[in-house]
Order: structure tokens, then C-alpha cells, then sequence
């Protein structure tokens, strides 16, 4: 190889680095190597598995810094209220602001509600496809309070914003490299044409998507990153470099790194043109441009909004999706602002206003698109907060509340059982943190049920599940 040569590939290695970008930062050669055939294993388990039937998808909803779920599913019966009202103190949700469920399928006596921002959400619940799953939380065994009190059975450094988070991801303590829903890619990846575009993160980097064999892709909220070096225009001060570029990845290499290192990135290229041809020929699924009023007054527009941004994307995806041959499909997007720890009465609202009305136009531009029963949108956290108040907020709790929706989904009750509402409780861990009554493996368990995978599917990705109970029945 001539000095030019590779002073060229070095000039052109960030370049190139970026059409390699879809297939994750976690990229490693050997992995990219064996995109193209699809391991045994996961095609022994694939012809097991009930994945081949149609096309579903699992969307998660990550949202970051622990929320506090007290606020998003709160009682309304005479007793617990009061209760509630007491623990929360100036963080307790005023009862005028309240629209009422009803009793969820929890026990005699107990009604609940649910704020007036998340009236969207409500909507669906009261339609039967959204449904709630109470108290659920980063178990590795079955605890007791006095396990906890003895610090026995806990997850690794509990109440940690980086540590819990990467266990709810990835079941694990952090520094796992694989996530539960990558794990579940693993097998799914099998039923799809393009097994690339089997996890797919609108968010970024996460390791929920991250698996032994898939490699988590990621998009922007317009669709594939493509490598800008190699469109037309000027490039380090000439016009000619982008063609120059083009000629350079269109080789075959001058040694076995350079051939491998160009296949990588021409399957790149071509995966994201791919992509990019699909969604163009679908629908382009816009979203509103006029500003939605919330509850308290304040404007929020949906076309700016990063989290709607990201599901738009993704449901653009699916819609584009059984015609690129797509069974099975794990989606991740994303959403911050959660850590309350002050100003929670200020910025809750708007952050429950984001969430309900982009899962909202999410829900009915899938009922639009006839796949609302294909998919399964789900939440998460970090952890949940604790009932008591600090003066302006909450601090880290455990066990929180969650939501799933979804055409398929058993909505219109409360799965799992609802502690009662007041500080003190046998489920009470100190400042109303809550024991959890659901593991967050009995969840994904239950999700990965609903897509098709039998016991032994969800024990290689559960590793742990046979340390719980049976998973609640969501979908």
C-alpha cells in the first residue's frame, strides 16, 4: 500500500466509522462478520419458538432517574387517601385533579385514580388496552423486609441512578454487557430477514438492546445515520472527496483487515439505504403541529418533542416493517427529567402531559395503521421513589408502578397487587419505599411470553427466572 493510501484511510477512518454507527457502538468484527448468517442455536430455537406467526413488536419506554409512580396511579378510597395525603404531604395530588378507575381488581374497598394529564392514558384503560402492573421492582430472589434490613438477596448497590438502572436492563449487576431485550433478540432475530434491524434504540446507547449475537441499531428521529462523507458536496475543502471516499469503500482492500474492515461498512451502507428506501415508501406518519394545551396551561407541542420524535420514528418502522420481512421487533425510547428529589410540583405535570399524549398519538397512529394488536409499549424506570416527602420532592425508593399498552394487552385492571397507600407498612422499607411484590424478570418474562417464546427461550434470557413465581398474565 502506497503512503497516500494510508494516509487516506486514516484521513477516512472517522468518515467510515459513521456508516458503521448503525450497528451500534458495541461493534465488533466477529459479530459483524456473522450478521449474515444467523447462528444455529438461535435458529434451533427460533423453529421451537411461536415467533414466525405474523409480526410483534415490544417498545420500551425508559423513563430516567426514577419516577415517582405515587403520583401516577394513586388511591381514591377514603382510607388509603387519607393516608396518602398524609405521607405526601405538598406532593400529594389534589383530589380535584383526580379522574377515578376504579378498583383495578385489587381487593375489596380499594379504588384508585389517576392525574388529569395522564387523561390520555386513562383513555386507553378505560378501553381495556392499557393496564397497570403495581409495585414492581429489581428483585434477584425473593425478599422480605427483614432480608433488606439485613441486607440480604439485594441488588448490588440499590437506590444507585447507574447501578439500578443497568439492572433493570440488563437483570445484572452494572458492567453486564447484555440486556434482557437484547438477550430476547438473541433468539427473535431468527424469524427476520433483516436480523439487523431486530433491536432497534431511538435513544442511543443502551444496554437493554445489547445481546451475545444482536447488536442493538440505532437510528436518529428521522431515520438511518448515514455517512455524510460520502454524499455529494465538499468534504475537507474539495468537491472530489466524497467520490474519492465512494471509490475507496466500493474495494476490496489491499490485506484481510482492510477487505473485512471495508465489508463492514459496505453492509452498513447498504443496511441504511435499505432502511431509508423502506421508510421513504411508507407512510410518514407527521406529527401534530398544533400545540396541545395541558392540564395546568402550559402549551406542548408535539412535533418538538423529543420523546414523541422517537416514537414517531419507531412507528414508522413498524409500519415499514413486515415488508422488509420483519417478525419480531425490540424497540427502546427514551425520556429524562425523572430524579425528583425538588421542584417534583413544578415539573411533574409536564412530564406526565409528555408522556401521555406521545404514547397517545403512538397508540392511535398504530390503530390507524392496523398494528395496534401487533405491539406492546411498556415503562420503565430506574427505580421508584419513596411516599414521603423531602420538602420539595422524593428520594430513590424501590418498587414503583408501571404501565403497558397495547391492542393485545389485558387492560382496564391493576395486575400484580398495590400496597396500601401510608408509610409504616409491612411493605415499607423506610420514607414509604416500597418492598416489591413483582420482579422486574417476571415482567420482561411476561412481555416475552406475549412475543412468542416458550419456557426455555425465557429462561437463556431470563437467567434467573426460575427464582420467581409466574409471571403476571399483561397480554
Amino acid at each position: 500500500m502506497t503512503a497516500n493510501r494510508r494516509a487516506f484511510f486514516r484521513a477516512s477512518a472517522g468518515l467510515a466509522a459513521a456508516a458503521a454507527a448503525p450497528l451500534g457502538p458495541r461493534l465488533h468484527l466477529p459479530l459483524a462478520m456473522g450478521l449474515a448468517g444467523i447462528g444455529a442455536l438461535a435458529s434451533q430455537r427460533a423453529q421451537a419458538a411461536g415467533i414466525h406467526d405474523g409480526y410483534k413488536a415490544l417498545v420500551c419506554l425508559y423513563m430516567a432517574g426514577g419516577s415517582d409512580s405515587h403520583n401516577w396511579l394513586l388511591p381514591t378510597d377514603d382510607s388509603n387517601r387519607a393516608s396518602y395525603a398524609s405521607a405526601r404531604g405538598e406532593l400529594a395530588w389534589p383530589t380535584a385533579r383526580v379522574q377515578d378507575i376504579g378498583n383495578g381488581g385489587q381487593a375489596s374497598g380499594r379504588s384508585f385514580g389517576m392525574p388529569v394529564e395522564l387523561g390520555p392514558l386513562r383513555n386507553w384503560y378505560q378501553q381495556g388496552k392499557l393496564a397497570w402492573l403495581a409495585n414492581v421492582g429489581t428483585l434477584v430472589r425473593p425478599v422480605t423486609k427483614a432480608d433488606f434490613q439485613a441486607g440480604v438477596g439485594l441488588p448490588a448497590k440499590l437506590f444507585s441512578h447507574n447501578d439500578q438502572a443497568a439492572t433493570w436492563q440488563s437483570l445484572q449487576p452494572e458492567g453486564a454487557p447484555t440486556g434482557w431485550g437484547g438477550r430476547m433478540g438473541d433468539i427473535l432475530m431468527a424469524a427476520n430477514a433483516q436480523p439487523v434491524f431486530t433491536a432497534v434504540s431511538a435513544s442511543g446507547n443502551a444496554v437493554f438492546l445489547s445481546g451475545s449475537r444482536v447488536t442493538q441499531y440505532q437510528v436518529g428521529t428521522n431515520g438511518p445515520v448515514m455517512i455524510n462523507g460520502a454524499q455529494d458536496g465538499w468534504r475537507a475543502g474539495s468537491s472530489a472527496v466524497p467520490g474519492e471516499l465512494r471509490k475507496l469503500l466500493a474495494g476490496s482492500g489491499a490485506n484481510a483487515f482492510e477487505a473485512e474492515y471495508l465489508r463492514v461498512v459496505q453492509r452498513s451502507l447498504a443496511t441504511s439505504g435499505t432502511l431509508q428506501a423502506a421508510l421513504t415508501a411508507g407512510p410518514a406518519l407527521d406529527l401534530p403541529t398544533t400545540a396541545i394545551t395541558l392540564p395546568a396551561g402550559t402549551p406542548l407541542a408535539l412535533h418538538n418533542d423529543a420523546l414523541a420524535r422517537q416514537l414517531r420514528i419507531v412507528a414508522r418502522m413498524i409500519a415499514a416493517g413486515p415488508a422488509m420481512g420483519m417478525k419480531r421487533q425490540v424497540f427502546m425510547v427514551s425520556v429524562g427529567g425523572f430524579d425528583s428529589h425538588s421542584f417534583q410540583m413544578r415539573d411533574q405535570p409536564l412530564l406526565m402531559g409528555r408522556v401521555a399524549h406521545a404514547v397517545d398519538w403512538f397508540m392511535q397512529t398504530l390503530q390507524a395503521q392496523g398494528q395496534l394488536n401487533n405491539v406492546v409499549l411498556f415503562s420503565a424506570s430506574d427505580f421508584g421513589r419513596g411516599l414521603a416527602s423531602n420538602g420539595d420532592g422524593c428520594d430513590h425508593g424501590w418498587g414503583g408502578h408501571h404501565f403497558v399498552a397495547g391492542g393485545g394487552v389485558k387492560g382496564g385492571r391493576i395486575h400484580g397487587t398495590m400496597a396500601v397507600t401510608a408509610l409504616g407498612t409491612a411493605d415499607d422499607l423506610g420514607a414509604g419505599r416500597l418492598l416489591p411484590s413483582t420482579a422486574v424478570t417476571q415482567y420482561a418474562a411476561s412481555l416475552g411470553g406475549w412475543m412468542g417464546l416458550g419456557a426455555s427461550d425465557l429462561a437463556a434470557a431470563l437467567p434467573n427466572l426460575g427464582t420467581f413465581g409466574a409471571a403476571p398474565a399483561l397480554a
